[in-house]
């Protein structure tokens, strides 16, 4: 196989830049299949891209949180949205979120519930997975339905993850811990941001999509909007810990 050579500087400058692209792309903890279809169930996973601290610190545990109650919701278009009911119908994780057991990394998991025992996120502790190797943790998602009155052709669900290499206190510092969070003045994001931890305003994201054929707008939605569901500041600083770990 040859490998075509690009004689114009702009060329090679254009396909260096698109590489440094791809890997910056692929750098973050992520979900593996980011984009479902409103009402339907998949088995999915978060990849671990990497370790902290320049990427040479193997990962040790793992806090998973997806938005619960008074999540911040951010439509396209710029309107306020009083409630998440009034985009789906029914509670974005109530019973919407498994975690699928599989210690290939952690060997101690659990999921985290609020005060009425729904599934809010998940954990995974007493693991390592080496700095230079790629991690999956598999979980199961069932994607909320789109109220048809609403005019809603897209939700992302930010997901806030803490890649944990220390446990050791002060917990929140670059050479410890990875934070895949929204900027929005958790106490993990500002004291995180100070530190120069990674992830700081880059979570996850799971986009749900409208199925359009069989849950069309009503054509006075005209295209429609999306809506961005985020945790809030509060919901990060008493969700995201674990036992043992905190910041």
């Amino acid at each position: 196989m040859k490998i075509k050579l690009f004689k114009n500087p702009m060329y090679g400058a254009m396909s260096v830049c698109l590489f440094l692209t791809a890997q910056q792309a692929v750098a973050h903890t992520e979900i593996q299949v980011p984009i479902m279809k409103e009402g339907t169930g998949l088995d999915n996973a978060l990849t671990i891209s990497h370790g902290c601290e320049a990427k040479e610190r193997p990962i040790h545990a793992q806090s998973v949180m997806f938005p619960t109650q008074n999540p911040e919701l951010i439509a396209s278009d710029g309107h306020s949205i009083a409630d998440l009911s009034e985009i789906i119908d029914q509670s974005l994780y109530a019973g919407q979120v498994d975690l699928i057991q599989n210690k290939n990394i952690f060997q101690h998991q659990d999921e985290k519930h609020d005060a009425l025992g729904n599934s809010i996120g998940f954990w995974g502790t007493d693991g390592t997975l080496q700095a230079n190797l790629q991690g999956r943790v598999p979980f199961q998602f069932v994607a909320p339905n789109f109220n048809p009155s609403s005019c809603a052709t897209a939700l992302s669900i930010e997901v806030a993850i803490a890649d944990i290499c220390i446990f050791s206190a002060p917990t929140i510092r670059a050479p410890k811990v990875n934070l895949w969070i929204p900027d929005n003045g958790s106490q993990y994001a500002v004291l995180g941001k100070a530190q120069g931890v990674e992830g700081i305003g880059d979570p996850a994201v799971l986009q749900v999509k409208r199925n359009l054929i069989k849950n069309p707008l009503n054509p006075s939605c005209g295209k429609g909007f999306t809506v961005t569901v985020r945790p809030s500041a509060a919901d990060v600083d008493a969700n995201l810990g674990i036992p043992g770990w905190h910041y």
